[in-house]
């Protein structure tokens, strides 16, 4: 989980839009409005800011005091670095954009935008670029023309202009991503949340966590506590689930295993929760998957001292040892490779397909685990933990072997 943007060289201009809401609604209280814990038009800069564009004008027809609410909005936002130029009419915006050269880029304030979307756009321009000799610009003709059509917010006439000027690039958003409505607040929140999970989630993650996840991830949004603290939190409920493990006990194993779910649950929430707010960060990413791994390695080691005592079989002892050390020693193997790609993790441009062995390092067998601990058979879990891990780090070892010997 990173913050880090991906700044692209010939930046377009790019101007955002804020419409006038509808009646009786403020301006300021509108694009102020919280959509998924971030107000309205901060998520939008925000989604621009990480898309790569780090120049934005704001364009609002409205009165100074109406700006300056929606400014200090922005400014108390430590996180927004984009230099962000505000216009209050249309001369303004007139004289901000007749001496910016080259593409323009238009964007409908009122829709929320996609940053991988907008990153593909610019990406677009870039490569438009690399083979055109010069940059179109604006005239001052269709400039005037062009501001306009703006005062009218007549989209039909906005997309004309754009088919007659290859210059000029109208984004009006996904029409299910328009907020028109006090109703569509809600509606894109829950759209938000629904797709709060990740591109690489597996079946069982999708038909089994997220649901879950998703629900804790509601009463999360409405505090304060930060993604990091979560992760903590879903930390020591899984050393708890250790813990009960140790027992042995078929109400321990239960209860272990319970609070091991519970917590794999909770953990799925700090990501969405990082991505819905743009909390993400280098720290957050890597903090997550070392707790993840630490959890593993002492439920797997509780889990084989528990049957072993229960049992009075010391083979179990050493199947939980194996299990442990087996995953600690592909955290190490894999770790490198996580923690390196989980670097961009938000980059707009990670859009690849994740690697095997991201597929197999994930906390499915939580589930498994829930189900042998409720029909008391937490020994048949822990033998197949054993050689499943110590699978696993042999096709670790061996990719790492192949990937050094390349």
């Amino acid at each position: 989980m990173n913050q880090n943007t991906h700044p692209l060289s010939h930046i377009p201009c790019s101007v955002l839009h804020l419409k006038s809401p509808p009646e009786p609604c403020k301006t300021s209280e509108w694009y102020t409005s919280r959509i998924a814990g971030v107000p309205f038009l901060l998520r939008n800069i925000m989604s621009l800011q990480r898309s790569g564009l780090h120049d934005l004008i704001v364009y609002i027809d409205k009165s100074q005091e109406e700006i300056e609410k929606l400014v200090f909005t922005i400014k108390e936002d430590a996180r927004i670095i984009a230099n962000i130029h505000w216009v209050s009419n249309s001369v303004q915006l007139k004289e901000t954009l007749q001496n910016r050269e080259g593409q323009m880029l238009l964007f409908n304030g009122s829709a929320l935008h996609d940053k991988k979307e907008v990153h593909s756009l610019l990406k677009t321009f870039t490569q438009q670029e690399a083979t055109t000799p010069e940059a179109l610009s604006i005239s001052k003709d269709q400039l005037k023309s062009l501001i306009e059509k703006i005062q009218l917010n007549d989209e039909k006439e906005l997309i004309k202009f754009q088919e007659e000027t290859p210059s000029f690039t109208y984004i009006p958003g996904s029409e299910q991503a328009h907020v028109k409505e006090q109703k569509d607040f809600s509606i894109q929140h829950e759209r938000l949340l629904a797709g709060s999970g990740q591109n690489h989630d597996s079946p069982i993650t999708r038909l089994l966590s997220r649901p879950f996840s998703q629900k804790m991830t509601r009463f999360f949004l409405n505090t304060k506590i930060t993604p990091n603290q979560i992760t903590l939190f879903s930390f020591g409920m899984g050393l708890g689930s250790a813990i009960c493990f140790a027992g042995g006990t078929y109400p321990m194993n239960l209860f272990g295993g319970l609070l091991l779910l519970f917590s794999t649950w909770v953990d799925g929430a700090d990501g969405e929760i990082a991505r819905l707010k743009f909390m993400e960060s280098e720290l957050g990413g890597k903090l997550d998957i070392i707790c993840d791994n630490i959890v593993h390695f002492f439920v797997f080691g509780a889990i084989g001292w528990g049957v072993s005592k229960t049992s009075g079989d010391e083979i179990y002892l050493y199947l939980g040892g194996l299990a442990a050390f087996a995953s600690l020693a592909s955290f190490i193997l894999l770790g490198a490779i996580i923690l390196k790609k989980n670097t961009g993790a938000t980059s707009p441009a990670r859009d690849s397909e994740p690697s095997m062995a991201e597929k197999l390092a994930n906390r499915d067998f939580i589930h498994f685990l829930m189900l042998m601990a409720l029909i008391d058979q937490v020994q048949v879990f822990i033998v197949i933990a054993a050689i499943g891990a110590t699978i696993f780090t042999i096709y670790m070892v061996y990719l790492r072997l192949t990937q050094e010997s390349k």
